[in-house]
């Protein structure tokens, strides 16, 4: 809708100029346009048509994405464009958009940032998209939220997937059973690749019928999820109704992770 009203006015405004030399043209007075009673107000009009839709798009969301895939963006860069509007600032955030069954890519998005919630836009913040189904580049802030957990630890899987997780274990975290387990010990292993420990824990787990397993599994975990698998702490597992041996640790995503993990 943006482009459709600037090309409006641009149009708009070559009819306005071109007309007095056609009146020039053809009676051979261009006073004969200039001094009609539309040729002003048809100047301010298309004026109008060149400058408003930025500042309406920016005001009231025209040309924005108001509906389309939910996804996440990984803030890598802001600034302020200068244009304030409101006493609120227009910013320019460079993300790292990742959404499901694609591969993450870099896009731009302008948009209206309160002061007050400017903290919440820095580089290194997550925060919640929405992408258009016919130009994946168009994309829109989503103030509503539409990207729950669920979605977000789907994203977290997959993209441990390209990283090296096993399609197996990826394939349990999906359709396994959910139990509880309490961790009985945890001997570190050492440094893996990417920021992560590797862990050897042995766990007591619980199942929804009550029947409990012991199993030692090695483990590689973000270093910032090190401190949730300590001895005597409880944590969620998805295991292989099969092969209650088969497990995978179920830690909820925090920002930090889909910082650590994503921005990579």
């Amino acid at each position: 809708m943006q482009k459709s009203l600037t090309s409006l006015g641009m149009i708009t405004m070559l009819g306005v100029c071109f007309s007095p030399l056609l009146a020039n043209w053809i009676w051979d007075d261009p006073f004969i346009i200039i001094g009609s009673s539309w040729f002003v107000p048809a100047i301010f009009a298309s004026i109008a048509l060149l400058i408003l839709p930025p500042i309406l798009s920016n005001v009231f969301g025209v040309g924005t994405v108001k509906k389309g895939q939910s996804a996440v963006g990984l803030i890598t860069n802001i600034r302020q464009t200068g244009t304030v509007i409101n006493n609120k600032p227009e910013v320019k955030l460079e993300l790292m958009v990742i959404r499901q069954g694609h591969d993450k890519y870099p896009a731009k998005l302008r948009m209206i940032v309160s002061v007050a919630n400017l903290p919440q836009f820095q580089p290194g913040s997550v925060i919640p998209l929405l992408i258009s189904v016919k130009n994946p580049n168009k994309i829109g802030f989503d103030a509503k939220g539409h990207m729950n957990q669920n979605d977000l630890q789907s994203l977290f899987n997959e993209q441990l997937v390209k990283q090296g997780l096993s399609p197996e274990l990826a394939d349990i975290a999906q359709t396994g059973e959910k139990g509880l387990a309490k961790v009985m010990d945890v001997v570190p292993l050492g440094m893996a690749a990417s920021g992560k420990v590797q862990l050897q824990l042995t766990l007591a787990v619980t199942k929804p019928n009550r029947e409990t397993f012991k199993v030692t599994v090695q483990k590689e975990l973000l270093v910032v999820n090190f401190a949730r698998v300590q001895q005597g702490q409880i944590i969620n597992v998805i295991y292989s109704p099969q092969d209650p041996a088969k497990l995978t640790i179920v830690l909820p995503v925090t920002e930090q992770e889909i910082r650590q993990t994503f921005g990579t």
